[in-house]
């Protein structure tokens, strides 16, 4: 029953999404070569993911008027960079940690930090900088 339940429910989300050309048309702007992307509706939030030509997992969400609110991209390690890497290892003195960099229109990107078993993030501007999630910093 709850497969069921699951799957009438991802098909109205994918129906509803296919009346949505607003969302379409912004997504399709903002990533032309964007593939397999699969949808869920929630919070009067859409959000898509997909694996980006450098197979990196993306999470992308927009907001019900077709306005981009962030995008999450998985990064491997070696390809964050090096102040970044320097501060996390003197702050907290960790070797391994998972990262996503988040870009936001309008705002500077940040990189989101998850140290081991931690659940709270942790969140660095590109210069290595600890930063709140929505700070503008321009």
């Amino acid at each position: 029953m709850k497969k069921l339940f699951l799957a009438l429910l991802l098909l109205s989300s994918t129906v509803i999404f296919a009346q949505n050309t607003q969302i379409q048309l912004s997504f399709q702007r903002d990533y032309p070569d964007a593939r397999d992307v699969r949808w869920i509706q929630t919070n009067h939030q859409w959000h898509g993911t997909y694996r980006d030509r450098y197979e990196r997992n993306n999470d992308v969400y927009y907001d019900e008027y077709g306005n981009r609110i962030d995008t999450h991209i998985g990064w491997d390690r070696r390809d964050v960079p090096p102040q970044v890497d320097r501060r996390i290892n003197r702050r907290y003195h960790v070797n391994e940690y998972r990262v996503e960099r988040i870009e936001r229109p309008a705002y500077r990107p940040l990189f989101e930090i998850r140290l081991g078993s931690r659940n709270r993030p942790v969140y660095m501007d590109e210069d290595g900088r600890k930063r709140r999630y929505r700070d503008r910093h321009d």
